[in-house]
C-alpha cells in the first residue's frame, strides 16, 4: 500500500525515533490518526481509506488554522480489542487528539469509547445505529447515513418498483452491524407487509456461503435481502449467482462498499442486482465534481471508502479552523450544526447526536454492454434521506 504520511521533523523526533523512544506531537502540532483495517476482514478498504485521508490532507496544505499536520495510520485489524488498544497507543505516545476511520461498527464503538474517555475528537462512517444512537457521545461523529436511514432509502424504492415481492429472505453477519441492518429491516417489513421467511447469520470473514444460499433458494423467496459487507457480501453475491437465484430472485444488497465491490463482484454478477450506497460518483453533479480531485490523483473514480475517509478529515480540520482550536472539545461544538459542500452536495452535521445528514442511494447494475467505461457498473435508480428522528433517537449528549 502507498501512503503518503506528512510528519513532523523538528530535532527532538528526530532524536526520539532514533533512541527508539515514541515521539511526542509539538505543543502546536495537529496529530491526525487514521485508523482502518490494513489486515483482518475489511483490509481491502485500507488503500482507498489511506488515500481519501492523504488527499485532505494535501489540499489543507499539511496545517490548519496555522498548526502543522502530523498524518499516522493504525491498523485495527477488524477487531474491537485491537482498535481500541491501538487508538489507546496513538493518544498516548504520538499525541494524537483527532482520529478518523474504521469499517467495523464494532470496531468504532470501542474507539468511540477511548475518545470519550480521554476528550479526542472521532470522526466515522460505519453503519451501526449506536454510534450516534444509545452510545452517542460528545467527541463522536458520523458522516454515513446509519442504519436505520440506510435500511429505508434501500427499501423504499424497491419496495414501490416491487410491489408484488413480499416474501423476503435475509442473511445477516454476526455483529452488532448486522443486528442494526435486521432490525430495521424487520421494521419496514413490518411497515409494508412484507414477511420474512428465513434469516442465516454468518460470522464475520465467512469463507463458505454455499450452505446459507442453499437454504435461502430451498425457501423460494421472491428477494434475498443482503445484510452482510465486503468479501462477505461479494462471496454471498457470488454464490447466490452460482444457484441461479437472480433467475428466479430480486437481490438487494443493502449497504455496499461501492466501487470496490462492484470491481470485486464483476458486471455479470452484478448485472440486475439492486445495491444501497453512501455514495457514488457518477449519481449526480454533485457526486461527479467530488471524484474530480480523487481521480486526478490516483487515476480512478472516487468510491464510498475513499469519500467517507476524505470528508472524515476534511470536517476533522473544518472544526479545527471554525473553532481557531486544536482542543478536541472546542472543535466538536464548532461542528455542530455546520452545514457544508459534501460528496453529496449539501449536507449538515445535526447538533443533538453528531450524525451527518444527507443522501442515500439505491443502484441497479447494468449489463456489460451497457458499461461505458471499466467503474460504469451500475445505474441510479433512486435516493433519499431518512434521518432518526428527534424523538425517537436514544441519543443523550
Amino acid at each position: 500500500m502507498q501512503r503518503n504520511h506528512f510528519l513532523a521533523t523538528t530535532g527532538g523526533a528526530a532524536a526520539a525515533l532514533l533512541a527508539g523512544v515514541p515521539a511526542r506531537a509539538a505543543d502546536d502540532e495537529v496529530v491526525f490518526a487514521g485508523i482502518y483495517s490494513s489486515t483482518g476482514a475489511y483490509a481491502a478498504f485500507g488503500r482507498d481509506t489511506d488515500r481519501g485521508f492523504s488527499l485532505a490532507v494535501n489540499e489543507v496544505k499539511k496545517s490548519v488554522a496555522g498548526h502543522p499536520i502530523k498524518y499516522i495510520t493504525r491498523d485495527d485489524q477488524t477487531k474491537p480489542d485491537v482498535g481500541q488498544q491501538q487508538a489507546t497507543d496513538a493518544f498516548e505516545h504520538d499525541g494524537a487528539r483527532f482520529f478518523a476511520g474504521c469499517a467495523s461498527s464494532a470496531v468504532a464503538l470501542a474507539i468511540a469509547q477511548v475518545v470519550k474517555d480521554k476528550h479526542a475528537l472521532f470522526w466515522t462512517s460505519v453503519g451501526a445505529d449506536e454510534i450516534t444512537g444509545k452510545d452517542c457521545n460528545a467527541y463522536t461523529f458520523r458522516w454515513s447515513v446509519p442504519a436505520y436511514g440506510a435500511v429505508r432509502a434501500a427499501m423504499y424504492p424497491f419496495i414501490q418498483k416491487y410491489p408484488n415481492a413480499k416474501k423476503w429472505y435475509t442473511i445477516t453477519p454476526s455483529y452488532v452491524f448486522g443486528e442494526s441492518l435486521l432490525t430495521n429491516v424487520k421494521e419496514v417489513a413490518q411497515e409494508k407487509g412484507l414477511t420474512l421467511i428465513g434469516n442465516d447469520y454468518h460470522p464475520l470473514g465467512a469463507t463458505e456461503f454455499s450452505n446459507y444460499i442453499a437454504k435461502a433458494a430451498e425457501a423460494k423467496p421472491d428477494v434475498l435481502c443482503l445484510l452482510n459487507f465486503g468479501g462477505d457480501a461479494i462471496k454471498a453475491l457470488k454464490t447466490a449467482n452460482s444457484y441461479g437465484l437472480k433467475k428466479t430472485t430480486k437481490i438487494l444488497y443493502v449497504w455496499s462498499g461501492g466501487l470496490l465491490d462492484f470491481s470485486g463482484i464483476g458486471a455479470d454478477d452484478l448485472d440486475g442486482v439492486y445495491a444501497g450506497c453512501q455514495y457514488w460518483h457518477d449519481a449526480t453533479p454533485a457526486t461527479r465534481k467530488a471524484s474530480e480531485a480523487y481521480k486526478t490523483a490516483y487515476g480512478e473514480p472516487l468510491g464510498y471508502v475513499g469519500a467517507s475517509a476524505y470528508i472524515e478529515a476534511k470536517l476533522t480540520f473544518d472544526g479545527i479552523a471554525r473553532a481557531k482550536s486544536i482542543d478536541p472539545a472546542h472543535a466538536a461544538k464548532a461542528l455542530e450544526g455546520y452545514k457544508y459542500a459534501g460528496p453529496t452536495g449539501p449536507e449538515e452535521v445535526r447538533a443533538f447526536d453528531h450524525q451527518v445528514i444527507k443522501p442515500y442511494y439505491l443502484l441497479v447494475g447494468k449489463p456489460k454492454s451497457a458499461m461505458k467505461d471499466q467503474w460504469d457498473y451500475v445505474d441510479t435508480v433512486a435516493s433519499g434521506s431518512y434521518p432518526v428522528p428527534q424523538g425517537r433517537s436514544l441519543c443523550k449528549l
